[in-house]
């Protein structure tokens, strides 16, 4: 006997008809008849007596409905079990993330968490991440470095680049661009401990030191001082986006500007996790959506 047979035979006691049973599970009368038929000959015993009003279950019939249905709630009570199991098991995808990019993916994260709930994200900071990646430490790593190891794939995510952030009465505010060399002229610039390290060696690749007045490891500080007036602030340009202040301006930079590539890196296997795999592809969809719109609206 097939479950669908059951299925059937179940349907026609509960609708007294073959007619009405057809019309609630979608077959044609013929079909239905026919499977009948064979659960009749599958048993040798007759199921139903055809009366004027349909069709009326036989003693016969009446042990094969109360043991049918004890089956199909037993059929029942595993599919909840197992759909109850799957949607409370979490999965864990560890992340070694630079935290120079963190603030910027931050919303990515939270984009992915909100689509799969029972993925959970394990952030970690990693200056190294391709390191942490090859020690097996984290299953993705990100990364503003080149992979040096064969066996790291990298997979690009988006390049970050600099500008520069002014109160709307500085004197290079009506500037839509200058070039990053006249930043040396200069004495009130903050930028980000984050970039730190990558200010300073682009500076000395070009010939000079830039002086600092303030560094904080945080952008909404950096904004807050420049809308008071302490100076120009060189901020990551994605981490601009969407800022609307009529009290401050966003100044592009010109020439042999900061800037690096970010990207996802994972080791080369063919036993990669699902969920890692899973991961990867989403945040390649978000950022390329991103980049997409922002495309769209001219910026």
């Amino acid at each position: 006997m097939e479950l669908r047979q059951l299925e059937y035979f179940i349907q026609v006691c509960k609708s007294g008809s073959l007619t009405k049973a057809k019309e609630e599970l979608g077959v044609t009368q013929p079909t239905l008849s026919q499977q009948i038929r064979v659960l009749e000959d599958e048993y040798n015993i007759q199921l139903f007596d055809r009366v004027s009003r349909g069709v009326e279950v036989t003693e016969a019939g009446k042990i094969l409905l109360n043991k049918g249905h004890a089956i199909m709630n037993l059929l029942e009570e595993a599919r909840n079990e197992i759909v109850g199991r799957v949607n409370q098991s979490v999965e864990t995808i560890s992340i070694g993330c630079c935290p120079a990019e963190l603030e910027y993916l931050a919303p990515y994260f939270m984009r992915f968490h909100q689509k799969y709930p029972n993925i959970l994200l394990k952030i970690i900071d990693a200056e190294d991440a391709e390191n942490k990646v090859l020690e097996q430490k984290v299953d993705i790593g990100i990364t503003a470095y080149p992979v040096s190891d064969t066996s790291v794939i990298s997979t690009h995510l988006y390049r970050q680049e600099m500008a520069l952030l002014l109160h709307s009465e500085h004197p290079l505010a009506n500037k839509s661009s200058i070039p990053f060399r006249s930043l040396k002229q200069m004495n009130s610039i903050m930028f980000r401990e984050q970039n730190k390290s990558l200010i300073d060696m682009h500076c000395f690749s070009c010939g000079f030191a830039l002086k600092s007045s303030i560094e904080t490891s945080s952008t909404p500080v950096l904004i807050h001082w420049v809308r008071q007036g302490l100076g120009a602030a060189l901020i990551p340009i994605s981490l601009l986006e969407g800022l609307q202040d009529d009290s401050l301006r966003i100044v592009k930079l010109e020439g042999h500007i900061p800037r690096w590539d970010i990207s996802l890196v994972n080791l080369r296997s063919v036993t990669m996790k699902s969920v890692v795999r899973l991961f990867i592809q989403e945040m390649v969809s978000y950022v390329r959506e991103v980049e997409v719109s922002l495309s769209c609206s001219g910026n």
